[in-house]
């Protein structure tokens, strides 16, 4: 089966992601869909209500969202994509999984460069805890991850250059 890609579940999905427009996102997904964290081996996601919780939170903290490539079959879809998190370019390489129906049914998430990784870690794990009701949780992970977030940031301007080329003298 030729797969039109304008027409494809995949072209849906990366419209909404593209607009912003959560609902046009939810209508993309499966009742059972799963999502599979870039963040966490034990991260996954079950259902429309919490993939689209995420989403939600997503989409408050990521800006410009462009997607560059849709390849794969019928089936499945692998979409690269970019993003902004502040001052930050997020790349995103997401396997889209469709059922028999035409609907996303498996997302699995790649988020590249660590910085980008952790610093939308430290905004989405608060921004999760919050949307789940649980504002004390939102302040302790957010204590947990910031730090992380800054070396690594830290790590990328200032000892990456020294052990590559562009830092050799």
């Amino acid at each position: 089966m030729t797969v039109h890609i304008q027409d494809s579940p995949a072209a849906a999905y990366r419209r909404a992601g593209e607009e912003h427009d959560l609902d046009a996102l939810m209508t993309t997904l499966a009742d059972d869909v799963v999502l599979h964290s870039p963040l966490s081996a034990t991260a996954t996601f079950q259902g429309r209500d919490q993939v689209g919780e995420l989403f939600s939170v997503v989409m408050s903290v990521l800006s410009g969202m462009r997607y560059h490539s849709d390849v794969g079959d019928d089936r499945t879809r692998v979409l690269t994509a970019t993003a902004r998190l502040r001052d930050l370019e997020v790349h995103e390489a997401a396997v889209v999984e469709v059922d028999d129906e035409g609907l996303v049914k498996d997302i699995t998430l790649y988020v590249r460069p660590l910085p980008a990784l952790t610093a939308l870690m430290a905004a989405l794990g608060p921004g999760m805890a919050r949307a789940s009701g649980r504002p004390g949780l939102a302040l302790l992970v957010g204590a947990a991850v910031r730090p992380l977030a800054a070396m690594t940031r830290l790590g990328d301007r200032t000892l990456v250059p020294l052990v590559t080329r562009r830092g050799r003298r």
